[in-house]
């Protein structure tokens, strides 16, 4: 007579296990990314945070590449010995580079964790300043845009990280932010993902202010200061000897390539993220407990 009671008793143990279990994951959702990028190595502005989210979190990160690379032939004198090609001459740098620089993009994804690639493959033409130079003639804007559309509306990212589209950054990247911007602007504001634009900086450097790139209203931020931020030099391991910026050199290093952007190896202590005036105020609160939870250290003290 008893056994029926103790039976069900244990099946009701069993499911309420199974219902918090279900709750918490709901709760505590990874975060489903999507990082907008011009060329194949600026996802290491974002490094750290992306290892994180990837690795210590197990997130999703997706990389949206728009050219294929083949401008950076000019600082590729190291690697030719490496890849067995004259990449420096400029022919047969744009031709082989696009396939090299996919290639050494995935090996630094490795590294961070990342899930999905999306190339673009649009010309990478020059070095410059102006927006303008891609969009208005490197770049088919109308091709860029319908895939990025299709793919913001199917896989419902929480979050969208591209560069800040600060003045004295590459034309290219702001060009990327500004399609990434206007992607999700003409999204239903419920459908929406956040959006933030990031930087690297120096702790010795002075503060960065930024809070609209030119007349381009889309590009406002809530602050001219950045909101949230990943640091790179947070320690740990035995007797505190180690730092993420073992991440982001190794990250780096698998961009063998590109011989000026590998000359910035240990820079940056912080990755600094802008918060867009686009996103509206309710995400702020999301965004700081995302930060807070990436700021942790998981890795547990060793003493020998």
């Amino acid at each position: 007579m008893l056994r029926f009671p103790i039976l069900r008793y244990i099946v009701f143990l069993i499911f309420c296990c199974l219902s918090i279990n279900s709750n918490a994951q709901i709760n505590n959702k990874v975060p489903h990314v999507l990082v907008v990028i011009a060329h194949p190595d600026d996802e290491s502005v974002f490094s750290v945070t992306l290892y994180k989210i990837a690795k210590e979190h197990h997130g999703i990160i997706d990389l949206f590449v728009i050219t294929d690379g083949e401008a950076g032939y000019k600082y590729a004198t190291l690697a030719e010995s490496y890849y067995g090609l004259v990449l420096t001459d400029q022919k047969i740098g744009r031709s082989e580079l696009p396939r090299i620089r996919k290639r050494e993009l995935k090996n630094a994804g490795h590294v961070l964790g990342v899930a999905h690639y999306y190339f673009m493959n649009q010309e990478d033409s020059h070095y410059g300043l102006s927006e303008h130079d891609p969009l208005d003639t490197s770049w088919d804007v109308k091709a860029v845009n319908k895939k990025l559309n299709k793919l913001l509306a199917d896989n419902h990212y929480d979050l969208v990280f591209c560069l800040l589209p600060e003045p004295s950054t590459h034309g290219a990247h702001k060009a990327a932010s500004l399609l990434a911007l206007n992607a999700i602007a003409k999204m239903p504001t419920n459908k929406r993902p956040l959006i933030l634009g990031a930087i690297t900086h120096d702790k010795t450097d002075s503060v960065t202010e930024f809070s609209q790139y030119k007349d381009y209203e889309i590009t406002q931020t809530v602050t001219d200061k950045p909101l949230f931020s990943i640091d790179r030099t947070a320690c740990f391991s035995y007797r505190n000897k180690v730092n993420y910026k073992v991440i982001a050199n190794w990250e780096l290093a698998e961009h063998k390539s590109q011989g000026f952007t590998q000359m910035s190896m240990n820079d940056g202590d912080v990755e600094e993220f802008w918060y867009f005036k686009l996103n509206g105020t309710a995400g702020i609160t999301k965004c700081d407990s995302l930060f807070k939870l990436l700021s942790l250290v998981p890795y547990a003290q060793k003493i020998y």
